[in-house]
């Protein structure tokens, strides 16, 4: 079985413009089920690949934080020429961080965070995630168990310079949130680990935001999009765009 390159998702609408950004080592069809939601009552719907996402773990290991954010600030500015002015930016994990940080774009109207990290994880956490990336890839791709066990013997542990420097976006993120007065959602899945539900309590807490809005997922883990309430997720997140239309 060949598993090709997950093209970017762009579903071009009436209303405004939503940039759905998905999480470390995963791909723009984790936020498939949310854009077509979203689209299917109006909204334009982007949804980019960071470099080396989507495709093999070599490609991954290749890429870099900086590749990744890069390509959001890209897909902002594409949205803008598509004539956009503004634009409300939804992130998963590293895509929730780096909607924080897009929060100071000009075209940025607003937010949605979900499962976002803004407390340290250690080296170890990142680099498991890289691991269980590969060892996925490549059963999906029907290779052997022992062929495996021997592809992450040799290409395991990664040179820590670039996790670290994940590492790091991450940490360096947490100065930026007390000049966030966008309206913002914040969604945390009730059975995540401690870390991404103590950030998600955190960024509430910190952001200048005069319109915040907290929910709890109780039936899903991480990645809430894939997870067992994501229909629940997709109509918090219309509710949003309503009310910030309401709003303005």
């Amino acid at each position: 079985m060949i598993v090709t390159k997950t093209k970017d998702i762009y579903l071009k609408g009436t209303k405004e413009a939503i940039l759905l950004l998905h999480s470390f080592t995963s791909s723009a069809k984790e936020m498939r089920g949310l854009a077509n939601y979203l689209h299917d009552v109006g909204y334009s719907c982007y949804a980019p690949n960071y470099k080396g996402h989507g495709e093999t773990p070599e490609k991954l290991f290749q890429s870099s934080v900086e590749e990744s954010w890069q390509t959001a600030v890209e897909a902002i500015r594409f949205l803008q020429n598509e004539g956009h002015e503004k634009v409300v930016v939804i992130g998963q994990s590293l895509g929730g961080v780096i909607a924080l940080r897009l929060a100071n774009h000009i075209a940025c109207k607003a937010i949605v965070v979900i499962s976002a990290p803004i407390k340290e994880r250690p080296i170890e956490s990142l680099e498991n995630r890289v691991r269980h990336f590969s060892k996925r890839y490549y059963r999906i791709q029907g290779k052997s168990e022992d062929w495996i066990e021997d592809y992450i013997f040799q290409h395991f542990p990664r040179p820590v310079e670039k996790i670290r420097a994940l590492q790091q976006f991450i940490l360096n993120t947490e100065p930026l949130l007390p000049k966030i007065n966008q309206p913002i959602l914040l969604c945390k899945g009730g059975l995540d680990d401690q870390v991404f539900l103590d950030s998600i309590d955190w960024i509430e807490r910190t952001v200048q935001s005069e319109f915040i809005k907290k929910i709890t997922y109780p039936d899903s883990g991480h990645l809430i999009t894939l997870d067992k309430d994501r229909e629940r997720l997709y109509q918090d997140v219309l509710l949003f765009m309503k009310q910030l239309s309401l709003n303005n």
